[in-house]
């Protein structure tokens, strides 16, 4: 795990500069403390800042040579499976002079140019000038999980592992992009495709890689890996029994995430994904894992009960976080974490999750952590209404039943989220009049603005370009096709960011288990009966890892993660006034008018309602414009 950055002349003649190249990997030192690199040759810069996770030796710093000099590479990750690669390209005469993944990556290329990419389970970002062709390839993990920015101009080529890698050596590039500003602020995730919130400054599509051609100018770009239902139905399905499938694939991703040099650790909310991954760590791999958990006093923050639980049920060493802020600290964090993101983020959440990774900082380099199982299994409650959908769509009386079953589960457990459940179907389980009273309740967007009170001005988006196209992926089934798009476009790509974002500002690996490739695709393919059974959301898990889990974990209904008390902190703690002053600052950029701004302020204050979603993003703006040239808004 490190950090990369690098920039590429197109004019042959023109030599790069090391000092360049040196702002850019200092800019990004947070990612690997532990060495830096850097390979100038004519109009080629790489730069390298290394974490060391494999190979602790100096023969894993990077760039990386392969053996003959062929190849020359910068990477950022790791390749889990690299051991049983490395055996098969030994096989095949591949020469190895590192205990590295890193040097398998270049013996992959040699030997099965791009189509190597296939062939690894793990997560990455990677460019290899390849010098006797003159060619530099680049590729991005399947999910994204690690970060590559890029700009291409018509002199130079740019690449980083963050947006501030580039703008380092190319201040030029510090542009805000005012549509990435109305896209925040209207609720649409941050990452679903290649725009960053600097105008000029794309993100490097997942799945992918791309060959430049030095001699030629010419780019050629492919994908490798796509959702294909029937491929994965039959890979993954098909006369087997779902259950032990998952078994096996879960706690071989484990096995895989836990192949280091150092100590892996784990954050634990106390919910069903992160207790698995406890679990199989202790009770399958015999290790006494490191816990790193977020609490509050806040009742409705607080999942210390179910934290406990899973403590005591795998002898863990455990480490409890208390996040709350002092008194001067909470807007200093914000301005932190929008650094470290490279921009404004979507919720609070993430200060907590920010102060358990600065709690793991210092005892382990490495956490295990539980993203990508409720968007692959149902773990949310708006997606009892898809998979409602599903059962009427079977259009018999038992399953009209067994969809008024599964309502009135979540009329008794969670009153307050029945306005979730959207999908047109479930109106002929719940009647037509009362679907109306919920959709009165759903503003869209932010889903908690007021339609009284326009969230944007009008100059404001009438300057905007509001036209973004999204590619549609549909699977088999409503919910499966909710999920999929979440995984693969609306939610995931958001959630990874945060994660990398939040680990790597403490030099932590974060690995994430249930996005092992085949899981997702083995998820992709499930039917929706095994992820959503009467009252219980991820059912798969719970069946087939319940030796893994507390009974009181794996029979929870609730869901937390590592929440925080925003609406409180707003009312209460000692830099109210200043964050006061930073939301209504934020009015005098004509982007939402001051009078929305005062409204959701003021109600919020009074206790009529708490707005502190959309208050929150109104104070990261500011924090976030702060640090950019707000004149260059583009």
């Amino acid at each position: 795990m490190c950090g990369i950055a690098g920039f590429i002349y197109k004019d042959a003649g023109k030599s790069v500069e090391r000092s360049r190249l040196k702002k850019m990997i200092d800019a990004i030192a947070h990612r690997g403390p532990d060495a830096e690199g850097m390979f100038c040759e004519k109009n080629i810069a790489l730069g390298h800042r290394r974490l060391s996770i494999i190979d602790l030796s100096e023969q894993g710093n990077q760039p990386m040579y392969s053996h003959d000099h062929r190849y020359v590479i910068v990477f950022n990750g790791e390749i889990y499976n690299y051991i049983e690669i490395k055996t098969e390209l030994s096989k095949l005469g591949a020469v190895f002079t590192n205990q590295t993944d890193t040097e398998v990556i270049m013996e992959a290329y040699r030997y099965w140019g791009a189509k190597c990419v296939k062939r690894f389970n793990g997560m990455w970002a990677f460019c290899i000038y390849d010098r006797e062709k003159s060619q530099l390839f680049f590729s991005r993990d399947r999910f994204a999980i690690k970060p590559l920015y890029f700009v291409d101009r018509e002199d130079v080529i740019i690449f980083g592992s963050e947006a501030k890698a580039v703008i380092a050596g190319f201040p030029e590039e510090n542009v805000p992009d005012s549509r990435m500003i109305y896209r925040f602020l209207w609720g649409t995730p941050e990452d679903r495709d290649e725009m960053s919130y600097y105008k000029n400054i794309k993100i490097f599509e997942r799945a992918s890689c791309m060959l430049y051609d030095l001699r030629q100018k010419k780019w050629r770009k492919g994908i490798y890996w796509d959702v294909d239902e029937e491929k994965f139905r039959k890979k993954w399905i098909n006369r087997k029994n779902p259950v032990k499938v998952f078994r096996r694939l879960i706690e071989d991703a484990v096995k895989l995430r836990l192949r280091a040099d150092v100590e892996v650790g784990a954050c634990l909310s106390g919910g069903v994904d992160s207790s698995t991954i406890v679990g199989i760590c202790s009770k399958k791999y015999g290790i006494r894992m490191h816990t790193f958990s977020s609490v509050y006093a806040d009742m409705e923050c607080n999942e210390k009960e179910y934290i406990d639980f899973v403590n005591q049920y795998n002898h863990t060493i455990p480490h409890l976080i208390y996040p709350e802020p002092k008194e001067t600290d909470l807007i200093k964090a914000f301005q932190d974490i929008i650094y470290h993101h490279d921009g404004p983020n979507m919720g609070a959440s993430l200060y907590s999750q920010y102060s358990v990774m600065k709690g793991v900082q210092g005892n382990v380099k490495i956490v295990l952590d539980g993203q990508g199982a409720d968007e692959l299994f149902g773990g949310y409650i708006p997606y009892y209404g898809y998979r409602i959908a599903d059962i009427l769509n079977e259009n018999t009386i038992s399953a009209k039943i067994k969809a008024i079953r599964m309502l009135s589960v979540i009329a008794v457990e969670w009153p307050d989220r029945l306005r979730y459940i959207q999908p047109d179907a479930v109106i002929h389980t719940i009647g037509a009049d009362f679907y109306k009273k919920l959709k009165e309740n759903y503003r869209g967007g932010s889903a908690l603005t007021d339609r009284n009170y326009p969230l944007f001005t009008e100059a404001f988006l009438n300057s905007v370009d509001k036209g973004i196209a999204y590619s549609e992926k549909n699977i088999s089934g409503i919910l499966n096709t909710r999920l999929c798009k979440d995984v693969m476009r609306d939610s995931i790509p958001s959630l990874l960011h945060n994660e990398d974002g939040n680990s790597m500002a403490f030099s932590i690996e974060s690995r994430v288990p249930f996005l092992d490739y085949r899981i997702v695709e083995f998820g992709l393919a499930l039917d929706g009966r095994y992820k959503i059974r009467n009252e219980w959301t991820k059912w798969i898990i719970r069946k087939s890892c319940r030796k893994y889990l507390p009974k009181k974990v794996a029979r929870r209904k609730d869901k937390m993660g590592f929440p925080a008390p925003f609406a409180r902190w707003l009312r209460e703690c000692g830099q109210k006034e200043e964050m006061k002053e930073l939301i209504y600052a934020f009015g005098d950029r004509n982007i939402v008018p001051r009078e929305t701004i005062d409204f959701y302020y003021r109600q919020h204050m009074n206790g009529e309602a708490d707005r502190d979603v959309i208050l929150y993003k109104f104070l990261v703006m500011e924090l976030w414009l702060r640090t950019c040239n707000e004149k260059k808004l583009g």
